[in-house]
């Protein structure tokens, strides 16, 4: 199955959080980028979904050992 690259809101959205908490993420280096460019204003990158799962995972609380 091919991997999920998606945007800062796309992030947000599926965490249920503002694009900040994203952006605070990833320059925080928990969530890994891939750079795809320069935009107006900032660096453009996406985010795998596998990533994102697996910052979940392991922040989730009182999960069973």
């Amino acid at each position: 199955m091919a991997e999920e690259y998606l945007t800062v809101r796309e992030v947000a959205d599926l965490m249920r959080v503002h694009k900040q908490t994203v952006y605070r993420l990833v320059w925080a280096g928990d969530l890994p980028r891939i750079d795809i460019g320069q935009g107006r204003s900032r660096p453009r990158f996406r985010i795998r979904r596998s990533a994102i799962d697996a910052l979940m995972a392991a922040n989730e609380k009182g999960k069973a050992a």
